[in-house]
């Protein structure tokens, strides 16, 4: 029987109103490198995406299936429906920490006044989750820092139960490469992969989570 692994990818976009959106620029091509590494591994992938390109979604074939969604809800609610079969699970998702408190149904006109946005944040996918993670069960998290990056990965990888934790930089979104670290709860250290490929990374990942 094949491991299953539920991977989260991509950004989500959280609606002003019908056309207007607060998001970031991740392309979901981190979490496609990782799918397809998922594949040639033989896991059974589970793919929760945010909007992104139809060219950066993983080919999945017969080997799992794509859960499109929108907005950090959205990803919640499809990730706690797959979360207790999975073996493995990968938050590579760039979640949007903040969402309009209220949704306009309708377009908002141009005005020359200051626009003033009340925001709510988000729940936490992977702290919600791992809440209920079991000992048979693997999480791995990413942590996009621009300072303090050792430091708040520790703190992230702590207090969100995850099993290890993948650092990067905003050079990566969107990018092909990027400068990764690696930190596994047990050990402590960090592996510094460097600047590497996408797909170098998954390897990696997956070389990490056969030591976990």
């Amino acid at each position: 029987m094949s491991r299953r692994i539920l991977i989260l990818s991509g950004p989500t976009h959280e609606y002003i109103d019908p056309v207007r959106f607060i998001g970031n620029i991740s392309s979901g091509l981190m979490g496609k490198a990782i799918a397809e590494e998922a594949i040639r591994l033989q896991y059974e992938v589970q793919f929760v995406t945010g909007p992104v390109a139809a060219p950066h979604l993983p080919d999945l074939g017969n080997a799992g299936s794509i859960h499109p969604v929108i907005s950090a809800a959205e990803m919640l609610q499809a990730a706690a429906g797959l979360f207790q079969s999975a073996d493995v699970i990968i938050f590579a998702a760039a979640v949007a920490d903040y969402t309009p408190v209220e949704k306009k149904t309708e377009k908002m006109a141009k005005s020359s006044d200051d626009l003033i946005l009340k925001l709510k944040a988000t729940a936490d996918i992977a702290k919600t989750l791992c809440a209920d993670k079991t000992p048979d069960q693997i999480a791995i998290g990413f942590a996009l820092q621009t300072s303090e990056g050792e430091a708040n990965a520790r703190r992230k990888l702590e207090s969100k139960k995850l099993d290890g934790i993948v650092l990067n930089t905003p050079a990566t979104l969107g990018a092909q490469t990027g400068t990764f670290s690696f930190l596994a709860l047990e050990k402590g250290q960090f592996e510094h992969w460097g600047c590497i490929g996408k797909s170098a990374c998954a390897s990696r990942i997956f070389q990490a989570l056969e030591l976990l």
